[in-house]
Formats: C-alpha cells, structure tokens, sequence
C-alpha cells in the first residue's frame, strides 16, 4: 500500500551550511533525501520519496565531542509503500525462471512460485520467456500485466531494500491476466 506519512525528527546541518544564509529547508529537505530515499525503514516501509521537510524550532548544538552539526528539529512527508498481507497489487513480470515469476511492484519486486501462477500444471517456455497452462493454453510471460494476492512478506533487519521478500498468488479469482478473467 502506498501512503504519505508525517514525520518528525532532529536533523543535523553542517554549520558552514547554517551560516552561509542558505534556505535551511531546502537543505533539510537535501539531506533526508540522501539518507532515506530508496531504503526500508520498519516504521516507515520503503521510502519512495521525501517530498516536503520544514523546520518546526530552534537548533541545538549537541555535547558529543566531534560532531560540529547543529540539529534542528524537522517535520517532514515521506511517500512510502508498505506491502500488506492480503493486499492486492498490479505489476509487470519482469523476470522468469523455472521456479517462478518476478513481478515488478515498482519500487520492489515480488515473488510468484511456480505453483501459485494457475490451478493448472505448467510447462516452461523458455524461448518465449514464460509459462503456458497445458490444460487450457493460458501464457504468462515477461512484459504481461498481472494482479496478484500478497500473500507474504520477509521485512529486513537492515534497510536494504533487496532484502525484502514479497510471495505472491495468482491462484485466487480475478487474479492473472487480466485476459484470465474477461468475459
């Protein structure tokens, strides 16, 4: 799921920054998009982008000896995408292999094994890249277009983003192809 989360927190700037008469949110906002965007954070999920940072106080120079940054406390929006158990997401197959699919969900991708593309048993394609149904001729291959059901996920104990796991099922109705169930 995608969500704009409020934020708020102490932000450290360089003092030759603070001093220089630059716009200090513009900076705050510089810093917390180096740092955060393109990471997992548990509260937070996958931070897609900070798109708005504002300074709410004054700054405090802190008694650790060697850091010269003044903090300043911040307020900002983060727009993250949390993945949900049971959630329902569309997205691109980007890879297959003889286990399963990748799909791509935008800013991660997300897993569909081999036995919970179809009801039906599979045979690999591997000229074209893609699995057909060997009861009722159903492809799916790189490049299609899929709905499928989160039906776990593996969160990090790091913020690297590749180590989030997403399992995924297509077994369920209305989910594939959107081929699969148009009448």
């Amino acid at each position: 799921m995608y969500v704009e989360l409020e934020v708020e927190e102490w932000v450290g700037i360089p003092p030759a920054k603070v001093y220089a008469g630059e716009d200090l949110d513009s900076i705050v906002l510089d810093i917390l998009r180096d740092r955060l965007e393109g990471i997992y954070d548990p509260g937070l999920g996958v931070i897609i982008a900070v798109v708005d940072a504002r300074i709410v106080g004054d700054g405090v120079i802190l008694p650790i000896s060697g850091d010269p940054n003044i903090y300043f406390p911040v307020r900002y929006k983060v727009l993250s995408f949390e993945p949900l158990v049971q959630e329902v997401v569309k997205g691109v197959v980007r890879d297959v292999r003889e286990q399963g699919l990748y799909v791509d969900l935008g800013p991660v991708d997300g897993f569909v094994f081999r036995g919970q593309i179809l009801d039906e048993s599979l045979e690999m394609l591997p000229d074209r890249r893609g699995f057909r149904s060997t009861e009722t001729g159903k492809v799916v291959e790189i490049g299609d277009v899929v709905r499928a059901r989160i039906t776990q996920v593996s969160r990090p104990t790091t913020s690297n983003i590749r180590a989030l796991r997403i399992g995924m099922t297509m077994r369920q109705p209305y989910l594939g192809k959107e081929e699969w169930f148009k009448r």
